[in-house]
């Protein structure tokens, strides 16, 4: 949802970042290098700080046993 201000909704952007957090936990899963190439490429596109962000949430999940399951989130 798009504000009037032109800004995504805070909601959705969190449930935005859950989700691309679970996709890298599938490709982890799958092919650790895809993973990594990802990670890369969002630093090149949005930034370390962003890059940084969806490493450590990745990894905070997979410590908790998410292994990117539509909707989980410990």
């Amino acid at each position: 949802m798009i504000t009037k201000d032109g800004f995504v909704h805070e909601f959705f952007e969190e449930e935005r970042h859950r989700c691309e957090v679970r996709q890298v936990i599938k490709w982890r899963m799958q092919d650790r290098n895809k993973a990594m190439e990802y990670l890369q490429a969002v630093a090149s596109k949005r930034g370390q700080e962003a890059a940084d962000r969806l490493r450590k949430d990745s990894a905070e999940q997979w410590e908790r046993k998410n292994r990117g399951l539509e909707g989980d989130w410990k």
